[in-house]
């Protein structure tokens, strides 16, 4: 059996990334992502920051002293999301075989359509260059014969890195690289991992079984594995979307009614095609709209039947866009369409909606569609008076 070739893709500084893309008059900046109060702690910070020392769960206060000019903005998890969404999309176009494990990171095994390339990192150089180019995301891609070496490549060489770390080149990239740095090593193990004399990754093979066991407990042997190359290859794959979206930034304000229909039916468009290609139906429309002063709204409209077709998403879009407070002042930047609530659309046992038949019918064609459709359950009037 061949090995696996795992990537493990992770958005460098995602919550900073993310708004330098709705502002990038913050691009080059100290920026820490938080609540801009006291008390607060510091989500993400840009590199720019962290060149100051400042980093995550660092509190704020502390961060400002070390970088005085430090610019803070506001969580908004609403747009995380949608982008999370957005650049997953991205990375099942390469693979199914998706591991979400956290809102902006992924494990995927491309070991089947890496072979399609004509150099295996050309795959790799290709989904980091979509990315860039189409959310303005930088990622770094880790790749590695299971998911403990993807995740520790990537994060060799960050941002916009690129790193193969393979089993037998643990003893030269892995070993001498500090016990914090370890993936799943926690902070308030690496001191007493220091008592033992575990200061390196590589030291976990010169300390007896027996004292790491007092303090790495019942996953001993997994990280004397991982110390050494060895883990699992295998994915919790999310076969299933979750929702599925499309948003779009425009760099001036969009004012015209008409033109914002049509920019909303663009990606409409595109989140039928994907929800066809994908043979998935769903319930709830979600659609947010940013306002060029930062004001955001969002609303969701769930049915009662499924659907994936654009005139009806396009009929609930509008709809939802109906109830924003709009100022006539103020352009629209940002947009976002999202289906959400999927289910198979194979598993979805069809029923008839009266709302959607054709009102041009008469009542007798009417009844026979109905009667084709409930295998003759609807009668007329006239023949029940007959009956009578």
């Amino acid at each position: 059996m061949s090995a696996r070739v795992i990537f493990h893709i992770d958005i460098n500084a995602f919550f900073a990334s993310a708004h330098l893309i709705l502002n990038p008059e913050l691009e080059g900046k100290p920026v820490a992502v938080c609540r801009d109060v006291q008390g607060s702690v510091v989500t993400t910070a840009s590199y720019e920051a962290r060149k100051f020392g400042v980093g995550s769960a660092m509190p704020l206060s502390q961060a400002k002293r070390l970088c005085p000019e430090l610019i803070v903005v506001e969580l908004d998890f609403e747009w995380y999301q949608e982008l999370s969404s957005q650049f997953v999309s991205i990375v099942r176009e390469y693979s199914n075989m998706i591991e979400q494990a956290s809102i902006d990171e992924v494990y995927v095994d491309v070991t089947e359509p890496i072979k399609a390339y004509k150099r295996p990192l050309d795959m790799a150089v290709a989904i980091q260059k979509q990315i860039l180019t189409e959310l303005k995301l930088p990622v770094s891609i880790g790749v590695g014969p299971n998911k403990f070496l993807a995740k520790m490549a990537s994060d060799m060489d960050k941002p916009l890195g690129i790193t193969v770390l393979r089993i037998r080149e643990v003893h030269q990239k892995l070993w001498p690289l500090p016990i914090e740095e370890m993936h799943g090593i926690g902070k308030k193990t690496v001191p007493r991992l220091k008592e033992l004399g575990v200061f390196k990754i590589g030291d976990l093979n010169n300390v007896s079984y027996d004292k790491l066991k007092t303090v790495l407990g019942n996953r001993t042997q997994v990280f004397i594995d991982y110390a050494n190359g060895l883990g699992s290859a295998s994915l919790n794959l999310e076969r299933d979307a979750k929702s599925i979206g499309q948003s779009q930034t425009f760099s001036s304000g969009i004012y015209d009614y008409d033109e914002l229909k049509e920019k909303i039916l663009t990606e409409i468009n595109e989140v039928e095609k994907r929800a066809k290609a994908q043979n998935v139906m769903g319930k709830t429309v979600q659609f947010s709209i940013r306002f060029e002063d930062m004001k955001t709204y969002a609303r969701s409209v769930t049915m009662d039947h499924y659907l994936n077709d654009k005139e009806s998403i396009l009929e609930r879009v509008m709809g939802l866009y109906g109830e924003f407070e709009a100022d006539d002042h103020q352009g629209v930047n940002f947009i976002s369409v999202t289906l959400t609530n999927l289910k198979e659309a194979d598993e979805i046992e069809e029923q008839l909606n009266l709302f959607t038949i054709d009102k041009n019918l008469d009542t007798d064609h009417m009844i026979d569609e109905l009667n084709n459709e409930f295998n003759g359950v609807f009668k007329r009037a006239s023949e029940l008076l007959k009956k009578d």
